[in-house]
């Protein structure tokens, strides 16, 4: 989560500096084989922007652009809303299953687009991490449990010692 949070801000930073003039040099500079699209960085800018309402309305324009048409361009731009938007719109899940696909003729590059292996590299991290989370807190949990029931075994222990104080000093 953090290193989506991270990328999010450096990919809205850049956003931010670039203007329409680098947009088209850099387009220029591109070599087609790279296949490099500067409105990622725009879209990715925006995402973490929008307000909850903005978000809602991205999410179900990107999600129909997707149903008419399943383009790679149209995957990837929804995958890249479902990694960085937060819940509920946001989907790490789902945005995973739409990035990891084979190459092929109707889906473009996939899992091969250089987007998708930067954003898959980021969620299967994300993944890991929320995993190692997860069994952490499964393991506080369980300790927290274990010393709440020493504590009343050493309170036990305690009113039991006192009542024999008490008995000692009656005799």
């Amino acid at each position: 989560m953090i290193r989506l949070h991270i990328l999010a801000g450096m990919l809205a930073l850049c956003a931010s500096a670039c203007t329409p003039l680098d947009t088209l040099s850099l387009a220029r500079t591109t070599s087609p084989a790279r296949d490099a699209n500067p409105d990622w960085l725009h879209q990715a800018g925006r995402i973490k922007n929008m307000s909850p309402a903005e978000l809602a309305s991205e999410a179900e324009s990107l999600q129909k652009a997707f149903a008419g048409r399943r383009s790679e361009d149209n995957r990837l731009r929804l995958a890249l809303f479902l990694t960085l938007a937060p819940p509920p719109q946001g989907d790490r899940t789902r945005a995973l299953s739409l990035l990891d696909v084979a190459p092929s003729d109707s889906n473009g590059r996939g899992r091969t687009h250089p987007l998708a292996q930067l954003l898959l590299t980021l969620l299967q991290d994300n993944r890991r991490l929320d995993d190692a989370l997860t069994t952490s807190q499964q393991k506080q949990r369980e300790l927290q449990q274990a010393n709440d029931a020493m504590r009343q075994k050493l309170e036990a222990i305690s009113e039991i010692e006192l009542k024999m104080q008490d008995r000692s000093k009656t005799r």
